[in-house]
């Protein structure tokens, strides 16, 4: 397995992070990595500003300046939704396909069959790119929840996520989703810069549990 040198989940000053765009650019570019993804919360997301198209909009200018200070980084305009209990995607001013990657993320605290009703709930209609801290608010864990879950990922080629700032629980689902044919991702879910790229020890547990890895 290459070394990857992604980091797909970081929040800026436009949602609940203290990252200025230009400040997360400078610090990847520092690290040497090649792709960063700027998913931010945007209104009504638990972590958002309110301001809808105007606050998309001028993080997308700032982003576009730090393409062109840094043009061998891939900064990727990205957002992070909150996943409701009745299954949904929250929605975001001027939709979904305006963004280069999506993350899906549930932010409220549930047992294994809840967080399995959910996903399956909002996966029949909903496409996104990257399932975020999947154990995060998981209270409890079931293998079947699990199996279940891993399938429909699988299915519609979304990634898991290997988090900096929510540890993994339960690594056995991570086993579970690679059998199911599942790809993952690394994100920092940086909200200081610092944390940006601090992502060895994910890269670690991906490459002893042979978990393959997007690439973007």
């Amino acid at each position: 397995m290459t070394k990857q040198r992604q980091d797909l989940h970081i929040h800026t000053k436009y949602s609940d992070g203290r990252i200025i765009v230009r400040e997360a650019a400078e610090r990847a570019n520092t690290l040497n990595l090649e792709v960063i993804a700027l998913t931010d919360h945007f209104w009504p997301s638990i972590g958002s500003q309110k301001g809808g198209m105007n606050v998309i909009q001028r993080r997308r200018t700032d982003i576009e300046d730090a393409r062109n200070e840094f043009p061998s980084l891939k900064i990727l305009d990205g957002v992070e939704v909150d996943i409701t209990l009745d299954g949904q995607l929250e929605p975001v001013a001027g939709g979904l396909d305006q963004f280069d990657i999506i993350i899906g993320s549930i932010h409220y605290p549930c047992d294994s069959m809840r967080w399995e009703r959910t996903l399956t709930r909002v996966l029949e209609k909903a496409k996104f790119d990257i399932l975020g801290h999947w154990d995060g608010y998981l209270e409890n864990f079931r293998k079947e929840d699990g199996e279940s879950v891993a399938s429909v990922l699988a299915e519609k080629n979304i990634a898991v996520e290997l988090s900096l700032r929510y540890e993994c629980q339960w690594e056995y689902f991570l086993e579970i989703a690679r059998d199911q044919g599942c790809k993952f991702s690394l994100g920092s879910d940086a909200h200081w810069v610092d944390s940006i790229g601090r992502l060895e020890k994910q890269r670690q547990l991906a490459k002893g549990l042979n978990l393959p890895l997007v690439n973007y």
